[in-house]
């Protein structure tokens, strides 16, 4: 029988692996700026690397999160 815990953890999951793909999405994107020596889609090597950062710990608490609930079912 699925929990609601369980039901919780999986969306949890699924949101932290979005986030985290992202992140590495803007990461990638931030060095390809680098390499260019300019802004690419109009966004700045430093705005991809705050976009990064945030959304990787974004990830991270949303798989923080979903351990959680899978430890409490």
């Amino acid at each position: 029988m699925i929990t609601e815990e369980v039901l919780r953890m999986s969306v949890m999951v699924v949101i932290g692996r979005i986030f985290l793909g992202l992140a590495f999405l803007a990461l990638v994107t931030a060095w390809v700026s680098e390499v260019r020596g300019g802004p690419v889609f109009g966004l700045s090597q430093q705005h991809l690397f705050g976009d990064a950062t945030v959304m990787a710990l974004l990830g991270i608490g949303a798989m923080v999160d979903a351990f959680w609930h899978a430890r409490n079912r």
